[in-house]
């Protein structure tokens, strides 16, 4: 939960884990001072579910996809196109595919869904005339990509509404994704899962953890603790 100006309030919490997710969520925005007239962006993955917890807000919460996995569902295409059948022109054609996809993901992000739609149609056209030049090799890598990309398109139209001014957002220094929270939940599961820590994992341990973090980066685990000042230091 973050604020333009002054530190978050509140790291995670995981809806399935909570019953009153809800409340708590909605206790954090007024405890930043926000009410059900204060205007709120959304970033998330297309879930309904975040988008319920939040309904507190009414029309004034609007919803915007996470570039963060928006982008990584283009990472994971572009990866499958190393995994296409190996001939003579695959530098060739990897290097026109990999173009025409970059121009998708581009144009998504400055123009919208729709010339990112036109550019979706131009990539899928590269890869049938490249199944074309090679009659000889097998097409099922093809389809699997073409596949892969339908899922894209799909998940861009069922949330078609939130898809959509990412440039305009980014230059005026709004929030677009959340890879800086990614980043932090996979450093954790990364810590809590080496060998020499030999910890035990869970869902609801990982949320409470990740609450005292949030606590500590803030300077207030006193308020959560009967320690004093040096002693939450110490901690």
């Amino acid at each position: 939960m973050e604020q333009k100006r002054g530190q978050g309030h509140a790291f995670a919490v995981v809806r399935n884990l909570d019953t009153r997710a809800k409340q708590k969520v909605q206790a954090v925005l007024r405890l930043c001072g926000r009410d059900p007239d204060t205007k709120l962006t959304l970033l998330s993955d297309g879930e309904d579910g975040l988008r319920g917890v939040v309904g507190w807000f009414g029309k004034n919460c609007s919803h915007r996809l996470d570039w963060f996995h928006v982008r990584r569902r283009f990472e994971r295409l572009a990866r499958e196109l190393l995994y296409l059948p190996h001939r003579e022109s695959f530098g060739h054609y990897l290097s026109k595919h990999s173009h025409n996809l970059a121009r998708v993901r581009h144009s998504l992000w400055n123009s919208g869904i729709e010339m990112a739609d036109w550019y979706m149609k131009i990539f899928r056209c590269g890869l049938v005339e490249d199944a074309w030049d090679h009659p000889e090799i097998d097409i099922e890598k093809f389809q699997a990509i073409e596949t892969k990309l339908d899922e894209i398109r799909n998940y861009l139209y069922a949330n078609g509404k939130a898809v959509g001014g990412y440039a305009r957002a980014f230059r005026r220094g709004e929030r677009v994704g959340t890879s800086h929270v990614e980043s932090t939940v996979n450093q954790l599961i990364n810590w809590r899962f080496c060998k020499k820590q030999q910890m035990a994992w869970t869902k609801a341990g990982a949320q409470a953890l990740l609450h005292v973090k949030t606590a500590v980066l803030n300077g207030v685990l006193h308020r959560y603790t009967r320690h004093t000042g040096p002693a939450v230091a110490a901690a």
